[in-house]
């Protein structure tokens, strides 16, 4: 493998453009309780680790453990995600695992450098890149439940301890991997300090200096990766930042959560990097329904950025690309973590006994089987990669054809910078909630269309993995019936005109040439073109679908 290179603005593999995509592997080496449906109930390592240990005995707590970490992430994981086409994983660790102190001296804990070694191991063996991922600094540097703080606070910016040891963690990270290629770079800290924290925005930079100056006296391969402030949202800490200050091997990180799905958003993030002419990597997004993926990854990649999604896998879900089922009796942990919240937070002694240790072992037995049995949500990479079947909704369009100087008409907030006409099909002004957390689907009050009238068109790309696919356009149900409304759909040189009457669902079969009797195959990647040629379109969504065989 050949190391990645960050060069005038963009990464390189050798001598060609490279763009990371991936996949944060989320819950292993740092569990979240929300992975486990226990939200805040139980919400970082340390609670999870005194909840089991209290209700199963440390003995029973420690074999656990060590069958988690050991079945969480395998081979499998990272040949699913090569298989999928992919290139890197961004690997979350827990500081406070990764290392112990012993008279006076730092030390690695074997056992969690032992997993980092091997991960890095088989990705070297598949081609798949790793960002090793601070996620949990020590002290904290988020003051939540994302870095394992024990009492929400960002203690890595209050006591000057763990800012020492945190820079020499890092030095002792980049010496032991400064010879290892798959490993892409170093993500110096997730998601520092947001906005209740400011306070402490000032010794960002100068932490940052610090890790780079100890990370490149021996390792000058490896990136170096900057997340802003506030969630990775707030990039104005490299306001007074000069070009000449980041030397090539730096790149800038943001983070994208429930939000629009569009240029408008990342613009800010995207100026920076050019103003500075060092890569940009959007490091986590996710955790939102499949249109919204469809509509926000496909946008990454037209604007050629580097991205990893999160999060790989997560009990009971079809929003993550993995997931693994919820036991049967998880309700009895579920209840036992509410009853106990303050006791897992440490604020008060006393815990409440509502389920036996043989029954809880029991579960947490059944929990290790269904981790080892995960299953692949195929619709995740579908809507990742815009490939059958899948639905594209109106607004995810790629290219339009309306004129630059149109005005829009008052309808929904988003797409601002575009004259396509986009309204909410309920009638609504303004934004659009775009908060799924758990994958559903939009309100039907929320739902949006495209207004397209005559001569306009958009344009939506898409990918084939089948010879043949079956497109399905959907118009708004209140699309006023109209015969001398008219729309063709086309696909290269294949199209078809339709009259819309009293229909809302149009059928248009795409056959993919795959050789043009040359002997050369044809792209993988195609372009829908879908416009109005008389009366005026509402555009809801297109389904693409396999031609069953």
């Amino acid at each position: 493998m050949n190391y990645i290179e960050s060069r005038d603005g963009k990464l390189y593999c050798g001598d060609m453009p490279f763009l990371l995509k991936g996949f944060g592997l989320g819950g292993w080496l740092l569990p979240e309780g929300y992975m486990w449906g226990l939200y805040d109930l139980c919400d970082r390592p340390r609670r999870m680790e005194k909840m089991i240990e209290t209700l199963c005995g440390e003995a029973y707590a420690n074999i656990f453990w060590e069958k988690y970490f050991d079945t969480y992430i395998t081979r499998w994981d990272i040949e699913t995600i090569a298989g999928q086409g992919y290139n890197s994983v961004r690997l979350p660790i827990n500081a406070r695992h990764l290392y112990k102190i012993e008279n006076g001296q730092m030390h690695f804990n074997q056992k969690t450098i032992e997993y980092i070694d091997q991960l890095i191991k088989w990705c070297n063996e598949l081609n798949i890149y790793v960002i090793l991922d601070m996620h949990g600094a020590n002290g904290g540097q988020t003051g939540a439940n994302i870095d394992d703080c024990i009492d929400d606070q960002p203690r890595l910016f209050m006591e000057e301890h763990y800012e020492q040891e945190l820079i020499e963690i890092w030095g002792m990270l980049a010496m032991r991997y400064k010879d290892e290629p798959a490993v892409a770079g170093y993500d110096l800290l997730n998601e520092p300090l947001p906005n209740w924290f400011s306070a402490y925005n000032h010794k960002l930079m100068p932490l940052y200096r610090k890790l780079i100056e100890k990370i490149r006296e021996v390792d000058k391969k490896h990136l170096i990766i900057l997340e802003g402030l506030h969630w990775a949202t707030d990039f104005t800490m490299f306001d007074t930042i000069e070009a000449e200050e980041l030397s090539d091997g730096i790149v800038l990180e943001f983070h994208k959560y429930w939000s629009n799905p569009d240029y408008e958003s990342i613009a800010k993030y995207i100026e920076v990097s050019k103003r500075l002419n060092v890569p940009l990597f959007m490091g986590e997004s996710g955790e939102n329904n499949l249109d919204w993926y469809t509509t926000m990854f496909p946008l990454f990649d037209r604007f050629n950025l580097s991205w990893s999604f999160w999060s790989y896998k997560k009990m009971s879900c079809d929003n993550s690309p993995i997931t693994f089922n919820r036991p049967n009796d998880w309700d009895k942990i579920v209840l036992w973590a509410e009853q106990n919240k303050d006791y897992l937070k440490n604020e008060n002694d006393v815990h409440v006994k509502t389920i036996t240790s043989s029954e809880a072992q029991e579960i947490f037995n059944e929990l290790l089987i269904n981790i080892s049995s995960a299953k692949i949500n195929s619709g995740v990479f579908n809507a990742l990669k815009r490939t059958a079947p899948v639905t594209i909704p109106a607004e995810a369009y790629d290219e339009y054809q309306v004129d630059a100087d149109k005005k829009r008409s008052p309808g929904a907030d988003i797409r601002s910078n575009d004259p396509v006409e986009i309204i909410f099909e309920s009638g609504n002004l303004g934004a659009v909630n775009y908060t799924h957390r758990n994958g559903s689907p939009q309100l039907a009050e929320e739902n949006l269309l495209v207004k397209l009238n005559e001569k306009e068109a958009l344009t939506y790309y898409f990918n084939m993995e089948d010879d043949a696919n079956e497109i399905v356009v959907h118009l708004g149900k209140n699309q006023e019936i109209n015969n001398k409304t008219k729309m063709t759909c086309s696909v290269d040189d294949q199209s078809e005109t339709f009259t819309v009457d009293d229909q809302t669902e149009f059928h248009f079969i795409f056959h993919r040439k795959t050789d043009d009797g040359a002997g050369k195959v044809h792209p993988s990647t195609y372009k829908l073109k879908i416009e109005c040629n008389a009366g005026v379109l509402l555009l809801d969504n297109i389904k693409l679908r396999k031609i069953k065989k």
